[in-house]
């Protein structure tokens, strides 16, 4: 099969797992790579053998070369990005969140709408529906064993773990809502519903929202930069038609460590786990015996996670979207509900 051409647009930490990835694959030859700082362009060129490089993206947009785009900038250029990259005829894959404000999510799923020919992967699926932990799990609530699922409640807590301050300290437009979106609520919440809802199919419509705080501001640190307007930690009920219920709570930085857990509580059995890639393998099960004595049982599963390399799974599947022997696990509309589910909890 003859390899996919692809071009770059960003060339910071997420591009460089990108690009990884995609020449892992043994498909792709990445041939431009599009960084406004013109100073490191040369740098990433170097480091993964990218022929041509620019400061503006329509370089590589206007090459009938290249097939697809990996959209890795901030969240607040993806909107423009993304429409030009549609005109230009180019597949994509675009980094979540996949955009900003409610406009610009109709519009994008609007413009998408005009291009069926092309495909378009959003990246939240990454850590959620590519990895085998969200498979084991669907397959026990598809096949009956947990019964009805009336409530999920997941909750993680950090203490001093903010993008932009303590983890990649050098990209300060996460600490900008301009920019990034938000904080956690956008950074985390793509990767969250898409988990959650992805194990009830997506069926479940959201009926109402109660944001029971959103705080920023909890430790005297000092950021770094002049604009940090995004919210550090958050807690919020959303309620779904199937009468499903969601207690959530998140936090990039709270007086508090909990970690990354869900648990998903149904008619006949319930299961606890770390859902991230990087997190534990290992899947409880709580139920009741079925036997006359009823009696109470836990039994925990070791999920194989061995042939999982964090990235990869992604640059896989994109690969399989571009050749079309796979639908997108992300597309577009699908995020963008999760979008609209986020945004409700900032109205």
């Amino acid at each position: 099969m003859k390899k996919l051409k692809i071009g770059l647009i960003g060339a910071g930490m997420i591009a460089e797992q990108h690009a990884s990835g995609l020449l892992k694959t043994g498909r792709v030859d990445i041939i431009w790579v599009a960084r406004q700082n013109g100073a490191l362009l040369q740098e990433f060129q170097d480091k993964f053998g990218i022929p041509k490089g620019t400061t503006n993206y329509q370089d590589l947009l206007n090459d009938p070369e290249v097939d697809a785009v990996v959209i890795t900038t901030p969240p607040a250029d993806h909107y423009q990005m993304f429409l030009e990259a549609m005109k230009a005829g180019k597949h994509v894959l675009l980094e979540k969140p996949m955009a900003i404000s409610l406009e610009e999510v109709d519009r994008m799923v609007e413009v998408r709408q005009s291009y069926p020919h092309l495909k378009v992967l959003d990246c939240s699926c990454r850590h959620t529906h590519l990895q085998p932990k969200f498979g084991f799990v669907k397959n026990l609530i598809d096949t009956g064993v947990l019964g009805e699922i009336y409530f999920i409640h997941h909750n993680s807590v950090a203490m001093q773990k903010r993008p932009g301050i303590e983890y990649h300290p050098s990209a300060k437009w996460f600490l900008d809502k301009s920019q990034a979106g938000g904080g956690p609520i956008m950074d985390w919440g793509v990767y969250d519903l898409a988990f959650h809802l992805g194990l009830l199919s997506n069926q479940p419509e959201l009926v109402k929202v109660t944001p029971f705080f959103i705080r920023q501001g909890l430790d005297k640190k000092d950021p770094g930069t002049a604009i940090y307007d995004v919210e550090e930690h958050f807690a919020a009920r959303l309620v779904f038609d199937s009468g499903l219920e969601y207690y959530w709570e998140r936090a990039a930085h709270a007086n508090m460590m909990v970690p990354n857990e869900s648990r998903i509580y149904g008619t006949k059995a319930g299961v606890k786990l770390s859902f991230c890639t990087w997190d534990s393998n290992k899947i409880e099960l709580f139920g009741v015996d079925k036997d006359s004595k009823g009696e109470a049982f836990t039994q925990t599963f070791e999920v194989d996670v061995s042939a999982q390399v964090d990235g990869d799974e992604l640059s896989k599947h994109f690969v399989e979207v571009l050749d079309g022997t796979a639908e997108p696990m992300m597309p577009l509309e699908l995020a963008a509900k999760h979008l609209r589910i986020l945004q409700k909890i900032y109205a």
